[in-house]
């Protein structure tokens, strides 16, 4: 399909949702995944999820967890360095900001061509750090599998549904007697899915729109041969689309890794031979979701990097540390979003107030306000400042000008 096509194909299953709740869900489960649940629904029992955390093995449980404590660790952290609550007080004015959690949040949990529990943690975690009460994981049925049900029960998810695709966006968007309708929606998924989230933005909240995924490799003439091959197959691995750069100041050195490549790999993988500091403007430019800096002196580099969802330092550092375990959420802008944007964060689930306390006594701010009102011809806007600092009594006045304008009409 065409962009405009999936447009339309998406547009039309959100609205059969909008209008027809479960018995749409049921039917769509039925198409895309050819499991039919209409006789036991799709929402998966506590004793599902309890029964299918026992039946993992004792040695994956202890790697999740690892996972799990460290980035819970980093996200706690993050929380604790913003300033939740601020104000300043000047000339009878106290004006200031604060930060509020959002209430509930889904995290779409994409099948794909893997399961994924990891994101589960990544997109979970910094929504419980945050203070997020109700967190609700959707995805497929062929994502159900013991593991990814174990992960949802470590991060404390006990509402869990098996649909996935349009048709978990806009149950999440727009509630069903199943699902109750949640405030944002979070995670990864294919371009249906990005579509479906694009369309119900404005009516809920969303993290971003996900491209495929992307990494830049800046690479130095000493970067060991197979420290780089390994990053590219990582990399490929994800899927067919994905996107790969390799800037190496080394032409030798490229031309060793390119033949170690499969074929299929090395029509992903875009090479320049360039100098470090042109590589840094090339990766800026393509402000890309993962930057790996190959380099040996990497904190020269850093100091001009501007534009990267995570950056990778040193040659001890693979992508995939970042996908797993290091701590930040492994969601990251695409498609040169890091331009404008940042990565799934607990920034994503918090909503800032601000706040606005005026003194009776502060004349010459009503007065202000008053005379920016009348220069865009907003009558009640300045009567409603004139009201608190005139001597005299405007409500009559207000009561004679109203009815002098019906009059005229």
């Amino acid at each position: 399909m065409n962009t405009k096509q999936i447009n339309t194909y998406v547009s039309d299953i959100i609205e059969d949702i909008k209008n027809n709740g479960d018995k749409a869900v049921f039917k769509y489960i039925k198409k895309f995944d050819n499991a039919d649940l209409s006789k036991k629904g799709y929402k998966v029992s506590q004793k599902v999820i309890a029964d299918a955390a026992k039946r993992v093995p004792k040695s994956l449980k202890n790697v999740i967890k690892s996972s799990y404590l460290n980035i819970l660790s980093y996200h706690k952290y993050e929380y604790s360095q913003i300033k939740k609550r601020w104000n300043y007080v000047k000339n009878g004015l106290k004006v200031g900001q604060f930060y509020t959690p959002i209430e509930s949040a889904g995290v779409y949990v994409p099948g794909g061509r893997f399961p994924y529990p990891s994101t589960v943690i990544m997109t979970a975690i910094p929504a419980v750090a945050a203070g997020v009460k109700r967190i609700v994981m959707v995805t497929p049925p062929k994502n159900m599998n013991d593991v990814v049900l174990f992960t949802a029960k470590l991060c404390g998810i006990e509402e869990i549904y098996c649909i996935g695709g349009i048709a978990a966006v806009a149950a999440l968007a727009y509630g069903t007697k199943t699902v109750k309708k949640v405030d944002m929606i979070v995670g990864p998924g294919n371009a249906y899915v990005d579509e479906a989230k694009r369309q119900v933005f404005g009516y809920v909240g969303i993290d971003a729109l996900a491209g495929p995924t992307e990494v830049v490799i800046i690479a130095d003439k000493d970067v060991p041969v197979d420290y780089v091959f390994a990053d590219i197959m990582a990399q490929a691995e994800h899927d067919p689309g994905a996107k790969i750069y390799l800037l190496c100041e080394s032409a030798k050195k490229i031309s060793e890794i390119k033949k170690l490549l499969p074929e299929e790999v090395l029509k992903q993988l875009k090479t320049e031979f360039c100098s470090l500091n042109k590589a840094v403007d090339i990766a800026n430019n393509i402000a890309p979701e993962h930057l790996e800096l190959l380099v040996k002196n990497y904190q020269v580099l850093l100091k001009s990097i501007k534009n990267a969802g995570a950056i990778f330092a040193g040659y001890q550092t693979p992508t995939a540390s970042g996908d797993y375990w290091a701590g930040p959420s492994h969601v990251l802008p695409t498609n040169g979003s890091a331009k404008f944007s940042s990565g799934l964060s607990v920034m994503t689930f918090l909503k800032r107030s601000t706040y606005i306390e005026m003194s009776k006594n502060n004349k010459m701010a009503y007065k202000i306000i008053a005379d920016f009102a009348q220069a865009e011809s907003m009558q009640y806007h300045k009567k409603s400042a004139e009201v608190r600092y005139l001597n005299s009594d405007p409500l009559n006045q207000m009561k004679r000008e109203n009815t002098e304008h019906r009059k005229r009409r």
